[in-house]
């Protein structure tokens, strides 16, 4: 049963029925490499990209915005989360997320204590979902899997940090801190890998704040239309370094 509630909220993540968008590529053949390869060459034109790998990156963050943001999200602040099946999920031309109802179910805590009902979310997310897209990326256009799951750990960066923001209660500010901790020194078979992929990527608090930085470029800079206006990410290492020559 859909909780329509939690599901309007996940909504400013861009995740919709089906029905309400038109479906551009299912999630089922970006795992196929030609069918992969056919929608990242569509997607370089659009966004004006130099090449598939910069394409590649810039599908990647999109991706974990709308899967594992969405995801992290409905964890802390519901207590439940949205399975989402690679065979229910679909993209639209406007890259949101288009679901199958019929084929999503609530995974609500209470039905198991919550870090075993954790761990259960958290490895299907991966393991059974995010790895196999980006796998498919790679493979389709040689775009290193560091960047990707960077680009992942990014987005797992900002959704905590948004949350911690804000005034909230004691247990929800435990619960973040214990899922990223939980996220951070998870094993690699959680992902499907033999390492975490994010571990080194994953920062909090103070942490953060102090070394926003990436370690690798997600290579937005390389885009023809700057769409978001911003030239390089605030957390780009390609900018820092630019900053540290002009200071010498």
């Amino acid at each position: 049963m859909m909780n329509n509630a939690v599901l309007n909220e996940l909504k400013t993540f861009d995740i919709h029925f089906t029905h309400e968008h038109a479906k551009e590529i299912a999630i089922s053949d970006l795992l196929d490499e030609e069918k992969c390869r056919s929608f990242s060459e569509k997607q370089m034109v659009e966004m004006k990209a130099p090449n598939l790998v910069v394409t590649a990156s810039m599908i990647s963050k999109r991706y974990a915005h709308l899967v594992v943001s969405s995801t992290l999200y409905s964890m802390i602040e519901f207590n439940c989360a949205l399975n989402l099946p690679v065979t229910a999920c679909a993209l639209s031309k406007e890259r949101k997320l288009c679901i199958q109802a019929d084929l999503c179910n609530w995974q609500m805590v209470e039905a198991l204590g919550r870090e075993e009902w954790r761990e259960n979310v958290l490895h299907g997310l991966f393991s059974g979902h995010i790895t196999p897209v980006l796998e498919s990326l790679r493979k389709t256009t040689r775009l290193p899997s560091s960047i990707m799951w960077e680009n992942v750990a990014i987005r797992i960066n900002s959704i905590y940090r948004k949350m911690l923001a804000n005034n909230l209660d004691p247990v929800t500010r435990e619960r973040v801190y214990s899922d990223f901790n939980f996220l951070k020194n998870a094993s690699g078979e959680m992902f499907g890998l033999q390492d975490n992929p994010i571990q080194q990527y994953l920062k909090i608090g103070e942490a953060l704040t102090l070394n926003p930085n990436r370690k690798t470029c997600c290579m937005y800079y390389k885009l023809e239309k700057d769409v978001e206006g911003i030239g390089y990410c605030s957390n780009c290492p390609l900018k820092k370094k630019q900053i540290e020559k002009k200071k010498l």
